[in-house]
């Protein structure tokens, strides 16, 4: 995660590509985890595999992940969903943006 601006915060997902933002950190996360139950959801009901249209961040984002301070979802008041495995880590700066979908 990391602050987009004054009030606003950004999570990005990196084994799948997904971005919510927030006016406060808690509710970034809250919101990236919405989204990701929605998808794997709406996935599932559809018999495909959950989140398979997404694929991995860019690897600016992963290093910013590695290097930032890891949060627990606990500091946060954040509960994840049963079952799942959520890191979290502030990056100490915004990644280096880079284009993510490119079209041949």
């Amino acid at each position: 995660m990391f602050q987009e601006g004054p009030g606003v915060w950004m999570v990005r997902g990196l084994e799948h590509e997904l971005l919510a933002e927030a006016r406060t950190i808690g509710g970034a996360v809250r919101a990236a985890i919405k989204l990701v139950e929605a998808h794997a959801s709406f996935d599932s009901r559809h018999n495909l595999r959950p989140l398979a249209a997404f694929r991995p961040s860019p690897q600016t984002y992963w290093n910013a992940y590695h290097s930032g301070t890891p949060v627990s979802l606990t500091q946060l008041g954040v509960s994840a969903p049963p079952g799942w495995n959520i890191s979290v880590a502030f990056a100490h700066r915004c990644p280096d943006r880079q284009p993510t979908h490119r079209v041949a």
